[in-house]
């Protein structure tokens, strides 16, 4: 049996997704005005620190890395096309970080329309129950972006060991390590499921 094309595309596309959540993260800057997404300072401090092989190493999890703590409700249009005003220091980070979550709301847009059971897969249930993006087009996706980015998070950072696991492994250069690693998403994506049932 040979791979499904379209599977191979949204894995690539899913590297996509974490390489771009990790170069949030990882973005140079002052960063006392980049936000954690919810991991904490020290996890971001070492995957600043990790080579571009080792941050390639933790974007190939078969999983997002990203997620929204809420989705945007199809009702923002109107409010968010309204000019949002932040400070010098914020607009930088906040530029790259809206081009990602139109990126990522695209992604979750497309995935539900087309292949459900792959996005809940890979990216948890946790927009399944902040709503749906049924109703979103790409206008309302590009509007709002500034929403979601207030929404960005890190995902499992409940799990305080999955984090430090994929930097220790990407460091490491030990393929059953890194593989293992990688693949400890798998069963949390597993229990989120549970939970959110």
């Amino acid at each position: 049996m040979y791979p499904d094309h379209s599977d191979m595309r949204m894995y690539a596309d899913l590297l996509d997704l974490n390489r771009g959540f990790l170069g949030l993260l990882t973005e140079p800057g002052p960063h006392r005005a980049v936000p954690t997404y919810g991991l904490d300072a020290a996890i971001v401090d070492q995957l600043r620190r990790l080579s571009p092989e080792e941050l390639e190493f933790i974007a190939g999890t078969p999983g997002l890395l990203a997620c929204f703590s809420r989705l945007p409700p199809a009702s923002l249009l109107q409010v968010a096309e309204m000019p949002v005003i932040h400070s010098s220091e914020q607009s930088g980070w906040r530029e790259s970080a809206r081009l990602y979550v139109t990126g990522l709301l695209t992604y979750f847009w497309q995935m539900e329309q087309h292949n459900w059971p792959f996005c809940a897969l890979c990216a948890g249930s946790a927009e399944r129950g902040s709503g749906s993006l049924g109703e979103f087009d790409f206008a309302r996706i590009r509007a709002s972006a500034d929403f979601a980015v207030g929404q960005l998070r890190a995902r499992f950072t409940n799990h305080p060991s999955f984090w430090t696991d994929l930097i220790r492994s990407a460091r490491s250069g030990n393929e059953d390590f890194q593989m293992l690693s990688q693949l400890t998403i798998i069963p949390l994506v597993l229990a989120e499921e549970c939970s959110a049932e």
